[in-house]
Parts: C-alpha cells; sequence; structure tokens
C-alpha cells in the first residue's frame, strides 16, 4: 500500500513538472514574421543559422543558411534583408567573427559544392562584400561542410577552419585552415594533420577545452552510420611558444569511436571546468557527454549518472546548451534527423538531467542547427531550429518564474575583437548557496551554427552578483564585483563594465598592460589604452618598421590606473607602424595598421 502511494505521489510530482514546462516556450507563428512565414529548407540540407548583432543596434538579427539576414526591429518584429548573402543559395554551415577587428561581425558560409564557400565583409552600412581575392576568396578550393574561427594563434586576429567532408558533394581535399594576417587577407596551413588527411569531417569547434590560455579544436568524425574517432586537437602553444595543434591519441576525446558531429564545451555542473557533450548520428550510438576531472581529463558520463542524456540515440545533430529557465544551471536542447522527435533535458543542478517531454521545443524531426539566443531582450534565451519546409521554427520563451538573470557583451581589444575564446565567470548566492558559473564565448557551439555571443547567465533567486571574472584571450583578466541583476552589459576589454546609462559595479585593478590599438587597422585615428599598477613616468613614442621615431603620443608622470590615449597618422602613409611604451627598465611594444 505504502509502495503504490509513493508510486502515485512520484507520477503527480512527474506530471506536475510537465505541466511546468510545457510552458516554457511558444512556437511563433505570425505569418507577417519573415522567419515564420519564408519557406523552410528542403529535406536533407542539413543548414545551420546564427544569431548575430550585425549592425551593432543592441538587437540579435538572424542569419539563416540558404536564406537570408533577418534584422531585428524590436518588439519581436523582423524584416527580411536583401544583401550579398542571398545569393549564398547552396550553404550548410555559418560562422561569424570581426575577422578584420574593425567593429562589425563578419560571415563565412561552407558548401559542399561550388562557388559557394565564401567570405562576406561587413561593410558596417547593413551591406556585405564578398572577398574574391587571396586564398580566402577560392570558392571551389574551400568547399566543406562546417566551419569555425578561433584565434589559434593568439594574435588578436580569428583564424578561420573549413571541416571538409570528403566525397560530400564535390568535397575532395582535406580541411581548410587559414591563417589571418591581420590585414584582411589570409594564408594557408597546410602543416597540420587535419589539413593533410582526406576524412568525412563535419562540425568544426574552437575551446580551451584544458583552460591553458589557447585554443584548441575539436572536429566530429561524421562517417555517418559507423564509428571513428574524432579528429581532437591539443594546441601546444602555451607549452612551446608555437601554436601547433596536436590530435590527441589518448583519453577518452582521443580514443572513443563515435559518428561524431557537434561538440559543445559547457560547465554542465557549475564546477569551475570545461565539459563536453558530443551529438552521434549513427542510431543505437548515444550522445556522449564528457565530464572534466580537472587538467582536461575526461569521463564519459552514463545515464545512472546523469539521466537519458547520456544514453538517448536517434540520429543526432545539434546539442545547444543555455540556462533557458533562468535557475542557474545550463540545460541542453538536441535536434534529430528523420522522423526522430527533438528532445530537451532540463539541468536539476546537482549533476542529473531530466529529460521533458511535453515541451513546445520538443518535435519531430527533421532538424537540423539549433541557435539559441535572447532575441526579444526580456532576460530568458529564444531558440531558432532549422529544418525542412515544415520543420523549422522560432520559439519564444516565454517563461514567467521570477529568476534573475544578466547578459554580457564582450568586445576585445587586445584580443579578438569578437572576443571569440573569453571566459567569463559570475559568482552570486542561489537558493542560500554561493555558485560559481562560466561560459565560454564561441562562434560554432551548435550544428553548422552558432548561439549568440552575448554571454547569458541565469541566476535564480539571487540578489546581486558578488563576483564577475573575466579571462580575455591573451592573458587579460578584470574582476568586477557588487553587479546588479536582470541588466545587459556591454564590456570592453580594458574598460568598465556597463550599460546603456553608463559604468556599473567595481573593478580590480589590472596589471601593468600596453593594449593593441583600436580600431586596427585604422584611418587615420586611433586608440592606445595603457593600464598602470602605480604612479610612473612614461613615454609612448611611434616609430617605422626600420626603428625611425615617428613621433611621440604621450610623455610624462601618470597616475595608476588605465589611460587611454589618440593617435592622429594624418600625413604618413599606409603601413605598418610600431607604437613602444616606456615605464623605467620595462618597455612594451606592438604594431598597428594604417590603411588609407
Amino acid at each position: 500500500m505504502k509502495s503504490s502511494l509513493a508510486k502515485a505521489i512520484v507520477l503527480l510530482l512527474m506530471l506536475a513538472a510537465q505541466t511546468l514546462f510545457s510552458q516554457t516556450f511558444r512556437k511563433v507563428t505570425d505569418q507577417n514574421n519573415p522567419i515564420v512565414s519564408d519557406p523552410g529548407n528542403p529535406g536533407g540540407s542539413y543548414t545551420g543559422a546564427a544569431w548575430i548583432d550585425f549592425n551593432n543596434d543592441g538587437l540579435l538579427d538572424l542569419y539563416s543558411c540558404r536564406k537570408s539576414i533577418y534584422k531585428n526591429l524590436g518588439g519581436g518584429n523582423f524584416v527580411k534583408l536583401n544583401t550579398a548573402l542571398n545569393s549564398a543559395v547552396n550553404v550548410l554551415s555559418t560562422s561569424w567573427a570581426d575577422y578584420n577587428n574593425d567593429g562589425f561581425i563578419d560571415c563565412y558560409v561552407v558548401s559542399t559544392v561550388s562557388p559557394s564557400s565564401a567570405l562576406y565583409k561587413n561593410n558596417g552600412d547593413e551591406t556585405f562584400t564578398r572577398i574574391t581575392s587571396g586564398a580566402i576568396g577560392d570558392s571551389a578550393y574551400s568547399t566543406g561542410w562546417g566551419c569555425t574561427w578561433g584565434d589559434y594563434n593568439n594574435d588578436g586576429y580569428a583564424d578561420l577552419v573549413i571541416a571538409a567532408a570528403n566525397s560530400f558533394g564535390i568535397v575532395n581535399h582535406p580541411t581548410r585552415f587559414f591563417h589571418n594576417n591581420g590585414d584582411g587577407t589570409f594564408t594557408k596551413i597546410d602543416s597540420t594533420h587535419f589539413a593533410l588527411t582526406l576524412a568525412p569531417y563535419t562540425v568544426p569547434t574552437f575551446s580551451d577545452y584544458d583552460m591553458d590560455g589557447d585554443m584548441d579544436l575539436f572536429i566530429g568524425s561524421g562517417p555517418a552510420g559507423s564509428l571513428a574517432r574524432d579528429f581532437n586537437y591539443r594546441n601546444l602553444l602555451t607549452e612551446t611558444s608555437l601554436p601547433y595543434l596536436k590530435r590527441l591519441d589518448t583519453g577518452i576525446l582521443g580514443t572513443d569511436l563515435v559518428d561524431g558531429q557537434n561538440y559543445s564545451f559547457i560547465d554542465y555542473d557549475n564546477d569551475g571546468d570545461l565539459d563536453a557533450y558530443l551529438t552521434n548520428y549513427r542510431f543505437g550510438t548515444p550522445n556522449n557527454l564528457y565530464r572534466n576531472e580537472g587538467n582536461g581529463f575526461y569521463t564519459k558520463m552514463t545515464s545512472a549518472q546523469v539521466g537519458r542524456i547520456a544514453s538517448d540515440s536517434g540520429s543526432s545533430l545539434s546539442n545547444t546548451w543555455a540556462d533557458f529557465d533562468n535557475d542557474g544551471d545550463i540545460d541542453c536542447y538536441v535536434t534529430n534527423d528523420n522522423s526522430f522527435t527533438t528532445r530537451y533535458y532540463n539541468n536539476n543542478g546537482d549533476g542529473t538531467f531530466t529529460r521533458v517531454d511535453s515541451i513546445a521545443v520538443r518535435e519531430s524531426g527533421p532538424k537540423y542547427g539549433a541557435v539559441a539566443g535572447d532575441y526579444d531582450n526580456d532576460g530568458d534565451v529564444d531558440l531558432y531550429v532549422s529544418g525542412a519546409v515544415l520543420t523549422k521554427a522560432l520559439y519564444e520563451n516565454i517563461t514567467n518564474n521570477g529568476n534573475k538573470w544578466v547578459n554580457i557583451k564582450c568586445t576585445g581589444i587586445n584580443a579578438n575583437r569578437s572576443a571569440i575564446g573569453a571566459r567569463v565567470k559570475v559568482k552570486a548566492v542561489i537558493n542560500g548557496q554561493p555558485r560559481w558559473q562560466m561560459r565560454e564565448v564561441n562562434s560554432q557551439n551548435s550544428f553548422n551554427s552558432m548561439n549568440m555571443l552575448n554571454v547569458h547567465f541565469g541566476l535564480g533567486n539571487a540578489t546581486i552578483i558578488d563576483s564577475m571574472v573575466v579571462e580575455w584571450p591573451r592573458g587579460g583578466r578584470q574582476v568586477f564585483t557588487g553587479i546588479a541583476l536582470n541588466t545587459r552589459y556591454n564590456l570592453i576589454e580594458g574598460m568598465s563594465l556597463t550599460t546603456g546609462t553608463g559604468s556599473t559595479g567595481s573593478e580590480q585593478p589590472g596589471s601593468f598592460r600596453l593594449g593593441q590599438n583600436f580600431p586596427n587597422p585604422f584611418n587615420p585615428q586611433t586608440k592606445i589604452e595603457v593600464d598602470l599598477t602605480e604612479d610612473s613616468k612614461i613615454s609612448l613614442e611611434v616609430f617605422d618598421l626600420l626603428g625611425r621615431k615617428i613621433g611621440q603620443i604621450a610623455g610624462g608622470r601618470y597616475g595608476s590606473g588605465r589611460h587611454i590615449f589618440a593617435f592622429d597618422a594624418n600625413g604618413l602613409s599606409s603601413g605598418v607602424y610600431l607604437y613602444k611604451l616606456t615605464s623605467g627598465s620595462r618597455s612594451e611594444t606592438r604594431a598597428m595598421t594604417l590603411l588609407k
């Protein structure tokens, strides 16, 4: 009798939870919204999408492969734009980054047929120009399945990997690897394993999985039906001072036999390191949740340990992570191909997940790329899912549970402008317990797709963020305290955390540093940032490449803290110049590019 009563109570609790979760999302059906009314992509196209703020107006716009950019007008309204990107009709994948550090995010798209793979430069006026010159402009040379941006050599510019799924379409070459030269051009790198080897590569992802300060690379093996090792590479830049991606041959990430599609690196258990989740396409092969045990050593979790998130299978493609219910832990959404139903896993906050079946986003396939972003700026994360004619969908998150949140857009100065690779950590008291959370900024974290670059944290019933730590690529670090909740913030590297109404929080002082000029390249004016740990006498000078002094920007005694100096290059010719900061016996020198 007691057993029957206990089972009944459990059943009632499960039904109550299902009812609660069933109201989390609402499928948008308004035919006046072009995202809704535009027809979906043909079945089998495996297309992706991206949430991006391409015009820097503070609203997330949507790019859907083979479709268009849908400009966000605010209030949940969009308009379809006619840009050069509309000509990219056969593409599968997209990844966005500000490759030339001019303040506007640019787009790369990939196709398995020619001539659709291409780099599109954002002109800053809501138009794009297709780059047709140089190594990056050779479309037939760069066919593939997926793509991603990441600064693998920590020079402040985003580099590009194009995963070449050999024998798909006309793809008959290894994966492409392009080094960003910092002047708008790229150089092909062919000295790395994946750039020399033919394989059915799927989706590439840059992530600093071992958190040693350089970006590592993970590419799904994608044999589409059979099992193989993924193409995962550790960056040896920190260890050797040389950027080299060495294939992982040991550990579960280097040896597991999978039908790998899409890696996501997230801290699902809030223990301060990056765990990994991998979708597998082969039916009967479960998706894999790898727990980081520390120092980059991973363990594959079982369903007994974490729930069905580690045992479900069904031709899976995307795994997309966000704290959709703003309770302080990150949840997961998985898309599937064919007739399989998509799946939603709620993070229980104790290292386990519950699969929620009665929820609007859980529909039958085929669905491909799924991207997360707060497009209506209401403090919760929404979803767009690309699919076939009848299965694409925009889902508005309508959760109204009173949980708090914070959203931060990071902009690099010394780091690459899109801040790809930056890690943001926040500490707050939730349910009476202090809790740290962490996010890493990525440009490919879904199947052929990317979520918004903004980092979003749910904070439950917290009243304030006690501490925020931002770790920038190339070593910069900032700490803020006393940050208000339910607010959208902007953070430019080395500067104050700001809202639309001014500065907020308190920053702990940084170290002695000479920042990269911004913008760079520039014409004719640029700014240079200097951090001083104490009252100091400094000299900031400009030289040409022959070492001849061009002029002095600043000189004299300055107090501790941050100083920004302007430089006007009127009268100088286009080219690369050096600027040097000297303070006592110490000096630092950086390069800047004048383009007229």
